[in-house]
């Protein structure tokens, strides 16, 4: 009976062990923190892609309870290998959709028209390859490469210091602004992102041009980014916060 009890309790921990190899609640937990802002009001949503490898399962809820949201993103990990979350100022309303939990095949996300405010610009680095497939080492390294030299141009030009993040591909660096969110803003940011596009882009690595929406989603980091199969040359990689500024800045 002792044998038995030891051996249920040793495959616990080993189940245990995969699970966190595939999320890290630390850089998680920081994550809320960030996009919430301060914020209790506004929710955030969880958005986990393909549940349980379904092709069009939407894993989706809404939280202001960090607590809950950290739950969900434990569970979403077993099942999903693209995490995400809106980065801009949700209608707090959103809370009454699914509040503090969420569901599989949610039939409601986040629009364009839920958000109240822009608070971030959202610079995402990819490495240029084939769809569907995780990047090399090194196309991983050249995109972290590339962030580094424009998170170095935005101080130098005296913007505010954006959130760094390693996407597991490649990376995205999170501008801070208070912007409305109107066709003015929109039209902003997607001057912004073709500027830095031409500034920046080469044929290993392009500033994505399109992720100029309110309602963008952005992976969560201390989850696993996995597109494909994780293959020696073109490896599944944890998302992580590689900086973020220690207190709150925007461009106006």
């Amino acid at each position: 009976m002792e044998s038995s009890s030891r051996f249920a309790f040793e495959c616990i921990s080993i189940e245990s062990k995969i699970m966190d190899d595939k999320f890290n609640e630390e850089d998680t937990r920081q994550y809320f923190d960030l996009i919430q802002n301060g914020n209790s009001d506004a929710p955030v949503e969880l958005r986990a892609l393909n549940f349980k490898d379904r092709t069009g399962n939407t894993f989706s809820g809404y939280f202001n309870d960090p607590e809950k949201f950290i739950e969900a993103v434990r569970i979403a990990s077993k099942f999903s290998g693209g995490i995400y979350m809106p980065i801009n100022v949700l209608n707090p309303a959103l809370i009454a959709r699914r509040s503090n939990r969420a569901t599989e095949y949610a039939k409601l996300t986040t629009a364009d028209c839920d958000i109240i405010r822009r608070q971030f610009i959202p610079i995402d680095l990819d490495p240029i390859r084939s769809s569907g497939v995780s990047s090399t080492d090194e196309q991983h390294e050249a995109a972290l490469n590339k962030a580094r030299t424009i998170h170095k141009w935005i101080i130098k030009e005296k913007w505010p210091e954006p959130i760094f993040c390693d996407s597991g591909n490649g990376a995205h660096l999170l501008l801070p602004v208070d912007l409305p969110n109107n066709e003015e803003s929109t039209v902003f940011v997607q001057n912004m992102l073709y500027g830095l596009h031409e500034k920046f882009s080469d044929d290993v690595i392009g500033v994505d041009t399109s992720v100029h929406n309110a309602a963008r989603i952005m992976r969560v980091a201390g989850t696993m980014n996995c597109k494909g199969d994780n293959h020696p040359k073109y490896p599944h990689r944890m998302a992580k916060i590689l900086s973020a500024p220690k207190k709150k800045e925007t461009q106006k």
